[in-house]
């Protein structure tokens, strides 16, 4: 599976500072482990969207994810 077919779900666009920080962190970081074999993009994305829900000190964290 393509890096840029799983990046579809993480949008950093609406959000500021650690946030969009940890969130580029994670698009950058699936590019290299998604070459990894056994590689679970599902669990990968899980992951993500706690810590993003952590750091989140309003909404935004529902703005972020726009999965198709």
């Amino acid at each position: 599976m393509a890096a840029e077919l799983e990046l579809r779900w993480l949008k950093t666009e609406s959000v500021e500072g650690a946030l969009r920080r940890f969130a580029e962190f994670c698009k950058e970081d699936i590019r290299e482990q998604s070459q990894q074999e056994g590689f679970d993009v599902e669990k990968y994305q899980e992951a993500v969207k706690l810590v993003l829900q952590k750091l989140d000190k309003k909404d935004s964290v529902k703005e972020i994810f726009n999965a198709d």
